[in-house]
């Protein structure tokens, strides 16, 4: 279940090599024919296990199990009944916005993808080419993101990965092995990027130019690692993030500093981590290795420089940042201790980042006070993979591996979830599997929990399909532990 096939890989590998550098593109007006190139035939995806390149401002790739861990979720799950040929199919599949989103932002490895409405509503050209090097081609701002899917289930069998929807069926590529996003020209250039940095509501603006000129620009060597392990080491300029800030600010050690990407992920430092300089300096760099960052990782990531060269986690480095928040609002640090076939403690910024890559907001029914209240947080299924198994974790391996175990959810285990004055419930794994309505909560309303609930608490949607037995809403929660 974890390891990417090797047979899967070798297919890839194969469908890009011999894909035709030549490729019909399929003319989509009335009573037009499309075209085939008999010259190279590429080796078709199976029907269990393909790759599909994804290519735009930056490339990816999505397999069959990405595709079928994607649909596990409501809101990334269409089912259309289409017609074509005089035969009526029904499909379930992906909504083509979230194909397109990998591409069209530029995010990086964190799964915050975000579609962008007005990219696709301005126009621009797809095309979407099958393992025999036939295409088709459409301009976005003539097709609604609504009316086409990436689909690998008809009338219930599993087929090929294909393109079908509300659309020309010249469109409905089958055996899909790369759809390209041409968007040369549709990023926001450099000189157009403006900081956003709100004090206490108050906004101030600056370009990159302004930065690079301005006495707070610094420059050095600093690396971050990956979660899986990866270590990254380059030469950074920016500005002095501290200098920076006492400039619009009085920088506290429990000040808290929130910075916000383009994608709407979120980090939050406390402001005794930013002053902290005894292995370097934190800056919002813009510049790598004497060039300016492209929007990924750049226009402006947080890193840490030095003549030591200090390394930082990965998770820490935020990168697309567009704006900067302070609002008074001091930083408290937790732990949420995770225990079962491993151990792990979750601090803040962990759990901000998994809540900014897996959002999910619900509406809690508080029965006491009859009351509707909104919770954001991260589904606790998702929690139960840092201690579901020995050997993997959340990010701590190569993407490939899905760190889930959901084999063992399904078969069931029991999971304790307790406060910190020991209140616990005990829930059932096979009732939290893949429920996207029941969450830990970190947020309420927007905020940050209030200190009955701080600093995370379980909830449920009302309206959840299913409400695991047992369940309570735990504030206060400290850990976590999963009994098999």
């Amino acid at each position: 279940m974890k390891n990417r096939s090797i047979i899967q890989l070798a297919l890839s590998i194969m469908a890009l090599a011999f894909m035709l550098t030549a490729c019909a593109t399929a003319n989509l007006e009335t009573g037009s024919e499309s075209t085939e190139s008999a010259d190279t035939i590429s080796p078709a995806p199976t029907e269990t296990e393909w790759t599909i390149t994804v290519t735009g401002m930056q490339e990816k790739t999505i397999d069959s199990s990405e595709l079928a861990d994607s649909m596990s979720h409501e809101s990334h799950r269409m089912e259309m009944i289409l017609k074509s040929k005089d035969e009526t199919h029904s499909y379930v599949g992906l909504p083509f916005r979230y194909i397109a989103a990998i591409a069209d932002m530029s995010v990086g490895d964190h799964p915050g993808y975000k579609f962008d409405e007005d990219l696709w509503q301005s126009g621009y050209d797809i095309t979407f080419t099958a393992a025999d090097g036939f295409s088709a081609t459409f301009n976005t701002a003539d097709v609604s993101w609504d009316d086409l899917m990436l689909t690998a289930i008809r009338d219930g069998e599993t087929v090929s990965p294909r393109i079908v929807g509300e659309i020309n069926s010249k469109l409905w590529v089958k055996d899909l092995v790369s759809i390209d996003l041409d968007l040369a020209g549709s990023a926001v250039v450099g000189d157009e990027f403006q900081l956003k940095l709100i004090v206490n509501g108050k906004t101030d603006s600056f370009t990159l130019d302004e930065l690079e000129a301005s006495s707070w620009y610094a420059e050095g060597r600093g690396s971050f690692t990956t979660s899986a392990g990866t270590t990254y080491t380059n030469d950074y300029g920016g500005i002095c993030l501290a200098d920076f800030l006492r400039s619009f600010m009085k920088l506290e050690k429990d000040s808290m500093v929130t910075f916000v990407a383009t994608d709407e992920y979120e980090m939050s430092y406390s402001g005794e981590q930013i002053l902290d300089e005894s292995d370097g300096i934190w800056i919002l760099a813009f510049k790598m290795d004497g060039e300016d960052m492209p929007l990924d990782p750049g226009y402006i990531r947080t890193v840490k420089i030095g003549p030591e060269v200090p390394n930082i986690t990965g998770h820490t480095s935020v990168k697309m940042i567009e704006e900067i928040r302070i609002d008074g609002e001091g930083y408290k640090d937790f732990t949420l201790l995770m225990k079962g076939r491993k151990d792990f403690e979750v601090d803040r910024q962990t759990m901000q980042s998994g809540v900014s890559c897996h959002n999910r907001t619900v509406t809690y029914y508080d029965r006491k006070n009859d009351l509707d209240i909104i919770y954001t947080g991260i589904p606790l299924w998702r929690l139960l993979a840092y201690s579901d198994d020995h050997d993997f974790a959340p990010h701590m391996q190569d993407s490939s591996i899905i760190s889930y175990n959901r084999d063992a959810a399904t078969e069931g285990y029991e999971v304790v979830i307790s406060a910190a004055d020991g209140f616990a419930i005990t829930l059932d794994s096979s009732q939290l599997d893949n429920n996207d309505d029941v969450i830990i909560a970190m947020y309420r309303d927007g905020e940050e929990l209030p200190e009955k609930d701080f600093p995370l608490v379980i909830v449920w949607d009302k309206d959840s399909k299913i409400v695991p037995e047992g369940i309570k809403a735990v504030r206060n929660i400290a850990s976590i532990e999963l009994f098999f």
